[in-house]
């Protein structure tokens, strides 16, 4: 006789920051998180992302194409299903904003709390009045593709370069469309040379305030008494 498998049933629906899908979803299993703790444990970043991304693909009843999907939508599933798996709090630590005391404080987070506001975002960037770029969230599958976003020897201004390379998706001009991924590295170092820092500020602007996830934890220090309010912005930030 066949043992019974239990829990596989989706139980919970969330909506996709992006684009407003709902979609269904379980709690990570056993099987499940021995592939993250592995993962974790390894401390690579790519594996830990491919992880996740696994997680979400066993997790979700509906067909999506999690690599395809931005890396704030990927994150805000991960710790949605994280939360129905392993508690619905995070404890992490955080230090007193008083300078005077900077004791680190234990602060539960209610992971359901947590929102992404994507609002209304302009994804078409004037360069000129004849060139404009088109801009897209990067996914996971970008990030992994891009050995230098993942690096940790790479330095912080390489890697605001490669995170605005993975946000353009595309030049258009009045009579054409040039897509990124038909040109090669050093046509587009090319381009983003000819900018203007003006120009290139515009395009790196919309890289760096990506919509994140959000949480603003309230607390009181153990030690001081001090009145805390911490903004937590990303996935780090919460675990």
């Amino acid at each position: 006789m066949a043992l019974p498998r239990l829990n596989e049933n989706s139980q919970y629906e969330l909506t996709i920051p992006s684009n407003k899908e709902v979609i269904h979803y379980r709690p990570f299993l056993v099987k499940e998180q021995k592939v993250l703790m592995i993962a974790y444990e390894s401390q690579d970043r790519g594996q830990i992302l491919l992880g996740m991304l696994n997680t979400i693909e066993a997790c979700v009843k509906e067909e999506i194409n999690v690599k395809r999907l931005s890396t704030f939508d990927v994150d805000y599933i991960f710790t949605q299903i994280r939360g129905k798996s392993v508690g619905e709090t995070s404890d992490i630590l955080i230090k007193c904003e008083n300078v005077a005391c900077g004791t680190d404080n234990e602060v539960k987070i209610n992971l359901e709390a947590i929102n992404v506001d994507v609002g209304d975002r302009n994804m078409l960037i004037a360069i000129t009045d004849d060139v404009s770029v088109r801009m897209r969230f990067p996914s996971y599958e970008n990030m992994l593709s891009n050995k230098k976003l993942l690096d940790p020897e790479v330095s912080e201004s390489e890697k605001i370069m490669e995170l605005v390379i993975t946000c353009i998706d595309a030049i258009e001009t009045a009579d054409e469309r040039i897509s990124l991924a038909d040109e090669s590295e050093a046509e587009i170092t090319g381009f983003l040379d000819s900018l203007t820092t003006e120009q290139f500020d515009r395009i790196a602007l919309f890289a760096m305030d990506m919509p994140v996830m959000k949480y603003d934890a309230h607390f009181t220090c153990s030690e001081c008494e001090t009145e805390n309010v911490k903004a937590l912005r990303g996935l780090d930030d919460f675990f």
